[in-house]
């Protein structure tokens, strides 16, 4: 069995700041796809809800559930200056 991450728009590189692909120049849903979809390579053993740039705010999807040592499939990276 292969397991892969889902193909949205929350996990590809054109997807910048949470809604705007810079492909087609619109906003979209982290949950669409389509096929300019190119993988954005951010997860890792340290990636978890703190790193999270939803981690408590209205945009997190499991609010009761989020916490240190977590992550689900809509994480979002937080953007490092």
């Amino acid at each position: 069995m292969d397991i892969k991450l889902a193909n949205c728009c929350g996990n590809c590189d054109h997807h910048v700041k949470g809604q705007l692909c810079n492909v087609h120049e619109i906003v979209t849903a982290e949950t669409q796809a389509c096929q300019a979809y190119e993988f954005r390579a951010v997860l890792s053993r340290e990636s978890d809800c703190l790193k999270c740039s939803k981690f408590q705010t209205e945009h997190c999807a499991h609010p009761s559930k989020a916490s240190e040592g977590m992550m689900c499939t809509v994480f979002y990276p937080r953007i490092m200056a």
